[in-house]
């Protein structure tokens, strides 16, 4: 019974030191209110599967974003499709996911290019990883 309890305690401990309050915070400024909301929920899963938690008092992660190329289509129906990068950064960690998105109008495939920010993929990961 003493070496489970003494096996937990050393577990929650290795737990503590490891896991972090993250809080995230999007710059509106460059990217539209429609995306932002995607953003954080896409940071979200990419820290608790790291093993992290997101909370308000936490330290800050700032989410920004570019837009690289933008293209309309021609014809009846015009359609805008945007190149993107989306940077994150909390202190030496820093991290960029090239992304694209095709929609109605900016909005619409900044919407549809942050959706392709997959949490799982390796630039998550190894983003994740810097912020140990």
């Amino acid at each position: 019974m003493n070496k489970f309890l003494l096996s937990a305690i050393a577990l929650l401990t290795c737990v503590c030191v490891y896991a972090r309050d993250y809080s995230i915070k999007v710059d509106t400024t460059s990217v539209p209110s429609a995306a932002k909301e995607v953003l954080v929920q896409r940071f979200t899963q990419m820290l608790e599967a790291g093993g992290h938690s997101v909370s308000a008092e936490g330290q800050e992660i700032l989410v920004t974003g570019e837009v690289l190329d933008r293209m309309e289509t021609p014809g009846s129906i015009s359609q805008t499709a945007l190149s993107v990068v989306v940077k994150a950064s909390c202190g030496a960690a820093k991290a960029e996911f090239p992304l694209k998105g095709v929609g109605e109008d900016e909005a619409d495939a900044w919407l549809r290019a942050v959706k392709r920010l997959l949490p799982r993929s390796k630039e998550a990961q190894k983003f994740v990883e810097e912020l140990k």
